[in-house]
């Protein structure tokens, strides 16, 4: 299998966030990189977050509208089997 290239990946964020987390990651004997390659790992291997999220709130009547025209729409992308091919058509569109 050939090696691919590194990328680099640069976020901004709360500096105490950022303490808080590489205070925890190195207690676990990680630094920043290792947990961040870990967590892209994860997604790549179970194709979605590897946590929960918390339910979502109700959507306003606006928002249900909006829904429900975007749903009418015969030209309207989807429906995808994954993030990759919705991704691929997102990009395509754009």
């Amino acid at each position: 299998m050939k090696k691919s290239s590194p990328a680099n990946l640069h976020i901004r964020l709360p500096a105490k966030l950022k303490r808080e987390a590489e205070a925890v990651l190195s207690a676990l004997g990680l630094d920043t990189s290792s947990a961040i390659r870990l967590f892209y790992a994860q997604i790549a291997l179970k194709q979605t977050l590897p946590f929960s999220l918390p339910a979502l709130r109700k959507a306003s009547p606006k928002t249900r509208k909006i829904i429900a025209q975007a749903l009418r729409d015969k030209d309207a992308l989807g429906p995808f089997d994954n993030a990759e091919s919705a991704l691929k058509a997102l990009y395509a569109a754009a």
